[in-house]
């Protein structure tokens, strides 16, 4: 074993009380980041980052590409992303020739988050068009609704109307290329009707979720919520946000949702699980989300959390399996 395997992959997290020393997890199964930033870090290097990945177990991770968040056309976004990979490959070899781990296998999908509604036009569209004609790109997302006043970096949700009409013409796309979607709907703050919930449902009714696939990914809602839209044959994504302590309802929209419907995510940089939770979340951090959850499951149901962990990986190699 080399020594970039012998050493345990363990995460740090500052308090106020001093450093606190976090093991990673050994995976119950091989993992799959099916949401991870990588556009979106603030002090991480994405090359570090994978090889954090492969190292924790992570065999394969999707990225959103958003043409206008992340303000590279899909050309720029091809050449980051590769450079990307070949420093990651670099370094592994620096470290040790014979490291006994792989790096991430990582895709792509392109979309515009509904942040980006009011700029969404043709020229945008013919950009996301243009990223699924590359083999690497898997599918359309993250894409949606948000309704939701952001306080903390002052973002005012852009109209519903605008905002409709933008998911509904990527939706669309979707459905005309035959690749999977992933979506991003999150509600106003006390809404209680779940308003955003309520308009995506309305329009995969109308349109139809994709044949090739439909994800909720970053899921924080209920379990009805959760069962309303597997019942249409979507996939629930579940992170870092399901393992926090007061989010006892999510825990048991996880441990109702169909096997055949689960998947992981980590979102990151964003919503790091616990117990790292105000860390600069990455993929790697995955396996603490997946062996918590699987093992609150297997507590409820009394399945085994290998086999909820193994489900979680075969739906998500079976929801992105475009060569």
């Amino acid at each position: 074993m080399s020594a970039e395997t012998a050493t345990p992959l363990v995460f740090t997290k500052h308090t106020k009380r001093g450093d606190k020393e976090y093991p990673a997890p050994e995976p119950l199964a091989p993992l799959f980041d099916t949401h991870a930033h990588l556009t979106c870090f603030w002090t991480k290097d994405p090359a570090d980052v994978l090889v954090r990945a492969g190292r924790a177990g992570v065999s394969q991770i999707v990225v959103p590409y958003d043409p206008i968040a992340d303000h590279m056309t899909p050309a720029a976004f091809r050449v980051q992303l590769q450079a990307w990979l070949a420093a990651a490959e670099e370094r592994v070899a620096r470290v040790d020739a014979s490291a006994q781990f792989v790096l991430p296998d990582v895709r792509y999908l392109v979309g515009v988050h509904p942040y980006g509604a009011l700029e969404y036009g043709d020229e945008i569209h013919a950009q996301l068009i243009e990223a699924l004609e590359d083999p690497r790109c898997l599918g359309v997302g993250e894409i949606g609704l948000d309704y939701h006043f952001d306080a903390d970096d002052q973002i005012e949700a852009a109209p519903h109307d605008v905002q409709i009409a933008c998911f509904e013409r990527q939706l669309s796309l979707a459905i005309e290329r035959k690749v999977p979607v992933e979506l991003h709907i999150r509600n106003d703050t006390a809404d209680a009707a779940r308003t955003a919930h309520e308009d995506a449902y309305r329009i995969l009714r109308m349109l139809g979720a994709p044949s090739a696939g439909c994800v909720l990914h970053c899921f924080t809602e209920d379990r009805p919520t959760m069962e309303r839209f597997v019942e249409l044959g979507c996939y629930i994504a579940f992170g870092g946000a399901a393992t926090f302590k007061r989010n006892e309802e999510l825990r048991e929209a996880f441990a109702a949702c169909s096997l055949d419907r689960i998947l992981f995510e980590t979102d990151c940089p964003y919503m790091a699980p616990d117990p790292l939770r105000g860390v600069e979340c990455e993929p790697a951090m995955i396996t603490f989300t997946v062996d918590a959850l699987a093992r609150d499951r297997a507590e409820r149901t009394g399945e085994d959390p290998v086999a909820v962990a193994r489900a979680a990986w075969e739906n998500a190699r079976r929801l992105f399996a475009r060569a």
